[in-house]
């Protein structure tokens, strides 16, 4: 007859679960944990045929919804109704274009103008878990409207993903000492719409994956793209696990890798 576990035993059994699960290990790659990868999909909100041939992708993704575009809401209906987590895709100033009136946030800008900008945005697209810029090579690089960027997703309780569409982006650092769960782009996958680059942008971001523990990239609606997708759940690497950025930055709390 099988006997019941005893306290001790019992005790043992959790402590195990916790080596296992939870404490990094000094194996290949640093962590016992496969190396995970999220992928984000920006600048939907244009376009309900890219939404539903996203919709089909087996692979776990991240949606980026831009606010205030003729299918935005409904992009994001349908992704809540799928239980697929989507971010606001921010337009915020670029460099190439100075003073840009359709960037929501810009260079220069008070905090508090900022915030409401911000909430704007998120109160437009209700369920988004966060958010990450569209474009903003030069809002990014300003201190004072990150902080206000910063401030308001705390007072929302979302999370922040840095784009990285400038080198000297201070929003994901400034997001980290703000508090909030937050991560940065590590490749852009498609600034070529061909299958040989997206092969090779993925291969590049495996890599980091394997070396740091997991890498967050960065594609796009484009027709190139949504024909690749469902090919990449099929020649996915098996020591790869595909996460959505909030599985991603639950990862990465765990795990304790640094980026």
């Amino acid at each position: 007859m099988r006997q019941r576990p005893t306290a001790v035993s019992r005790a043992l059994l959790v402590v195990l679960w916790v080596l296992v699960f939870l404490v990094p290990s000094e194996c290949a790659g640093g962590f016992i944990h496969p190396p995970v990868v999220a992928v984000i999909v920006d600048d939907l909100g244009f376009s309900m045929d890219a939404a539903r041939r996203l919709s089909s992708v087996p692979l776990p993704l991240t949606w980026a919804i831009i606010p205030y575009q003729r299918h935005s809401r409904a992009t994001a209906e349908m992704a809540s109704e799928l239980g697929i987590p989507f971010i606001v895709h921010m337009p915020m100033e670029a460099k190439g274009f100075p003073g840009d009136p359709h960037a929501l946030v810009r260079a220069g800008m008070a905090p508090e103008e900022v915030r409401a900008s911000v909430r704007n945005a998120l109160w437009s697209l209700p369920g988004a878990t966060g958010l990450n810029n569209h474009q903003g090579s030069r809002a990014t690089e300003d201190p004072r409207a990150m902080k206000g960027v910063m401030l308001e997703l705390k007072a929302e309780g979302l999370l922040f993903v840095d784009s990285r569409t400038s080198v000297g982006s201070v929003a994901y650092p400034l997001a980290l000492d703000s508090g909030l769960p937050a991560t940065q782009n590590k490749v852009f996958l498609d600034h070529y719409d061909e299958e040989a680059f997206l092969q090779e942008q993925f291969h590049k971001t495996f890599a980091m994956a394997r070396k740091d523990g997991g890498a967050v990239a960065i594609c796009h609606a484009r027709p190139g793209t949504l024909d690749f997708l469902p090919k990449l759940y099929e020649m996915a690497p098996e020591d790869i696990e595909f996460v959505t950025v909030p599985e991603y930055l639950a990862h990465k709390r765990i795990g304790g890798w640094e980026e």
